[in-house]
């Protein structure tokens, strides 16, 4: 099922950010019904593709093609935030930087042993 959100907005703000990225506001020209903004709401927190021009878009103009998400961060900065989400959720202080130290590096040398041992397996 394609899920397409199109409605008329204001670019209110854009506003650089440190690595590069900007953030962007938009505000509806409208209001919108409960229904509009459940839909907009399941978009929370995922990454796509935002058009914007002056006119509605046709079928035609909106890319097939998936969205490769996080094309802008190291592979190692992609792991070091999924880390950070599970730490997140499994409820630890995340307001203790000391504590979220010593498990990233826990975890990371987890991830070395298993590598490492992957390795001893394949040369015996």
């Amino acid at each position: 099922m394609k899920r397409i959100i199109q409605i008329g907005a204001v670019l209110d703000s854009s506003r650089r950010k440190k690595d590069g990225s900007v953030s962007l506001t938009f505000v509806s020209n409208l209001e919108l019904s409960t229904d509009e903004f459940m839909v907009i709401d399941t978009y929370r927190q995922s990454m796509g593709f935002l058009l914007f021009k002056e006119n509605q878009f046709t079928e035609e103009e909106i890319p097939e093609e998936d969205v490769e998400s996080d094309i802008a961060k190291s592979q190692s900065t992609q792991l070091r935030d999924a880390l950070w989400v599970l730490y997140r959720a499994e409820g630890h202080n995340t307001k203790d930087k000391d504590a979220w130290n010593v498990y990233y590096r826990r975890c990371m040398q987890g991830f070395k042993a298993k590598v490492l041992d992957k390795v001893h397996e394949l040369e015996k």
